[in-house]
């Protein structure tokens, strides 16, 4: 079972359920409805978890998919100077690989750092680490983990899996004792896959002096943590991390050359002032609400008469993947409203 839906495409075309992960693309068209079948069946079945050694850590990127377990152990046996395991930008996936993996990695007293998000499954690789710690790969607000229960296909908890592979138990476990469980026991029965536990740096990023915060899945921008119920506990009291070091990854500087072209705000508006969009349609705007709700890194692109669109979460080339898709759609020169929490949008 997945735990959470790690790929999804919307149309405006096609009648489709709500995002229940970070969603992918979005927009309208003509060849919509072929395109989306096609992107769904051809990403689903060929995107994977990239796994590769830089020096003395190993780097995991990308959705859980199940057959990370002997891949990892082969790396390990092979690379034995292997000390630090970086989960980078894992919307999860595949659920009892995230338990195993993380196991193997007590087993072998791997450290474990979190670059960019960390969520579902692979926050229970996360928390296998001997030790655990954030990287500063990325902006403190990009840099957190996300922990919840186990969902269907459609994001709704399935509460017998839960039960059935002892999640509250092992987070506990793992957590070295330190998970409160109250705590644990809320955030492992959130309804809605886009609903989650969010744990950053305490020392790096905070909002009225709180660093955790917990999602249901039902506020307008969830996976921001705007609205969200802020916990006074951060992630080293419940032993998420068990220390406040930075670690850095190996391919560090590769990463933040990636991240040095991000367009700036305009001023235009409010990323949540919806009525702002340029939009003509009420589909349209609908995407939009779904844009907000997505998890950063993201980014909207809009067809220069307001009737196509495009947005992609999750993905630190968010910008360019957003613009291509709305150009191949809409059959125009699209541009850039929105990045992250800015709307970049000038008007013109």
């Amino acid at each position: 079972m997945l735990d959470a839906l790690f790929a999804f495409w919307t149309s405006r075309r096609v009648p489709t359920k709500p995002a229940h992960g970070h969603a992918r693309f979005a927009g309208g068209g003509h060849a919509a409805a072929i395109g989306l079948l096609f992107l769904m069946g051809h990403a689903l079945g060929a995107q994977a978890m990239e796994i590769r050694v830089a020096g003395d850590q190993l780097i995991l990127s990308g959705p859980v998919i199940g057959d990370e377990l002997d891949k990892v152990r082969t790396i390990l046996a092979e690379n034995p100077a292997i000390n630090t395991a970086i989960l980078r930008n894992s919307p999860g996936g595949h659920a009892p690989t995230g338990y195993r993996v993380g196991e193997l990695f007590r087993s072998k007293g791997i450290r474990t750092a979190v670059s960019g998000y960390c969520y579902s499954s692979c926050s229970r690789m996360f928390l296998g680490g001997s030790t655990r710690v954030f990287t500063d790969d990325f902006p403190p607000e990009y840099t957190h983990v996300g922990f919840h229960g186990h969902y269907d296909h459609e994001g709704h908890l399935v509460s017998e899996d839960v039960q059935r592979l002892g999640l509250k138990n092992w987070i506990i476990k793992y957590s070295d004792g330190k998970a409160n469980v109250q705590l644990v026991d809320r955030w492992i029965n959130i309804p809605f896959s886009i609903g989650m536990m969010h744990f950053y740096h305490p020392g790096l990023f905070h909002r009225d002096g709180v660093s955790t915060f917990m999602c249901q899945g039902s506020e307008p921008m969830a996976r921001s943590v705007n609205g969200c119920e802020p916990i006074d506990k951060d992630a080293l009291d419940l032993g998420i991390v068990t220390s406040l070091e930075i670690a850095k990854s190996n391919d560090q500087a590769e990463v933040r050359t990636k991240l040095s072209d991000r367009p700036k705000a305009s001023g235009f508006a409010a990323i949540d002032a919806i009525e702002k969009v340029p939009l003509g349609s009420d589909a349209g705007r609908q995407e939009y609400r779904r844009f907000l709700a997505a998890g950063l890194p993201r980014a909207i692109a809009l067809s220069t008469n307001g009737q196509f669109w495009a947005w992609n979460a999750g993905s630190f080339d968010a910008a360019n993947l957003a613009l291509a898709r709305c150009a191949q759609w809409s059959g125009q020169t699209c541009k850039l409203y929105a990045v992250d929490n800015d709307v970049v949008w000038n008007g013109n």
